[in-house]
């Protein structure tokens, strides 16, 4: 009988053999996942860089350069006893039998009469309520066309009784 040999060399199992295809999926999710990353900025940079034909959009006028040339007008004044407060953009739920807030809503248009695009108007209104006190906000329309005009919409607390527009941007 022939005694088994007691330290029989098995062979040893190649670990890199084991980890070669877990190394070559994430090397290649790794590269797909860079180039389309590269791609996807290149493809945004494309849609958000300034047009070279608008090189006078780019250029906004001074602000008082922006107050001759920007026109607000048709402004008109609603109140309202149904306001209801906002916190954070959702409604806050008004006390039983309280009464309502009176608040004051001015509508009106913006134009554009500056002879270029604009990428963004605001005005600065300041406005006065009944009883004599003050208050003051901007409103803005968006991309407007040299001749385009846009409405707008600003609404304050009390029943307002005059504004005045005093800056534009």
């Amino acid at each position: 009988m022939s005694e088994a040999q007691p330290n029989a060399s098995k062979p040893t199992p190649n670990l890199w053999l084991a980890i070669l295809p877990g190394i070559l999926v994430f090397a290649g999710a790794s590269g797909m996942f860079l180039y389309s990353s590269r791609e996807f900025s290149s493809a945004g940079a494309a849609i958000t860089a300034p047009d070279p034909k608008d090189e006078i959009a780019a250029s906004k006028p001074s602000p008082g350069e922006m107050m001759s040339c920007i026109e607000t007008y048709g402004v008109t004044m609603s109140t309202s006893e149904s306001y209801v407060r906002e916190s954070n953009g959702f409604p806050q739920s008004r006390p039983k039998n309280s009464t309502g807030e009176l608040s004051t809503v001015l509508r009106g248009m913006i134009r554009n009469n500056c002879g270029r695009p604009l990428r963004r108007v605001e005005v600065f209104m300041e406005v006065r309520d009944a009883d004599g006190n003050k208050g003051a906000g901007w409103a803005a329309v968006g991309h407007l066309e040299h001749g385009q005009a846009e409405p707008f919409e600003r609404a304050w607390m009390g029943r307002i009784t005059e504004y005045k527009v005093t800056k534009a941007r």
